[in-house]
């Protein structure tokens, strides 16, 4: 009985040091990859909040927008800038909408370092506390995201002014490319929502976190 005993702790040690060889290094590179998502979210989270807070203490006062350059010829003014006011919720738009589009690369960046990050660490103490819950939430938060930037979208469309284009990129309607890049972005965060609202988790220990089917 006693050495049947020894014989099992000894086979369990060696398993033990079989995992060690190959499992550490491997958890420990997602599970970091799983920290850096997270800061990523949180940068773009944070971010958001200051241009938001900026953006509608501004809309109060009217946001300036140029619509055309000043020109300068010879070192002296030749034309002065052509500017306008938005208020209310355009000008609210006209702020916030670049600081989004922007900080979608990151958005998206970072769910996915989290996502991959989450799943493939396999030890379930080596995981972040993130509850189910907690992952629903998420992914609630990236469809409001993605509805917001599709509004958004539409916004650069019918709200904001549009100005004649001249020069060698007349061809281009800057804003009709604003609105497909707005959502573009907004479907790539839809889809990574809807992963993160299907995730899974398995009991026990050891028990890898998939998405239904």
């Amino acid at each position: 009985m006693a050495s049947g005993r020894r014989r099992g702790a000894g086979l369990e040690k060696e398993g033990g040091k079989a995992r060690g060889e190959t499992g550490p290094a491997r958890r420990s590179l997602y599970w970091y990859l799983m920290v850096v998502g997270l800061v990523l979210i949180a940068y773009f989270t944070l971010n958001l909040i200051i241009n938001v807070v900026y953006a509608v203490d501004a809309s109060s006062q009217g946001v300036l927008v140029v619509l055309e350059e000043p020109l300068y010829e010879n070192g002296s003014l030749a034309r002065e800038a052509v500017t306008t006011t938005l208020h209310g919720a355009s000008g609210w738009a006209a702020a916030f909408a670049p600081w989004l589009a922007l900080n979608a690369y990151l958005l998206a960046l970072g769910v996915i370092f989290f996502a991959i990050g989450y799943m493939q660490t396999p030890v379930e103490e080596e995981r972040l506390p993130v509850s189910l819950f907690k992952l629903r939430l998420l992914g609630g938060y990236l469809l409001a995201l993605a509805a917001v930037m599709v509004i958004l979208g539409f916004d650069r469309i019918f709200f904001l002014p549009h100005e004649a284009k001249t020069g060698s990129l007349a061809w281009i309607d800057w804003y009709l490319f604003e609105f497909l890049a707005h959502v573009v972005w907004a479907a790539v965060i839809a889809l990574l929502a809807v992963f993160l609202l299907r995730v899974q988790r398995s009991s026990g220990i050891g028990g890898d976190a998939k998405p239904s089917q």
